[in-house]
């Protein structure tokens, strides 16, 4: 896998929405826990497809 600005990106994704998923449950705020989901999510799904991308 290359590291470039996307690769950068969805690694951010990755590590911020896990954080703001933890703060949202530790806080018990339904909605910031909801997009540290959505952040997580995309961003295991960007680099799994970047990943397939580099091992093709």
């Amino acid at each position: 896998m290359h590291w470039n600005a996307r690769t950068v990106l969805r690694a951010f994704l990755l590590l911020g929405g896990l954080a703001v998923l933890v703060s949202g449950l530790v806080g018990e705020e339904t909605l910031t826990a909801g997009i540290g989901a959505v952040a997580v999510v995309l961003g295991v799904v960007g680099l799994a497809a970047e990943w397939n991308e580099s091992a093709a």
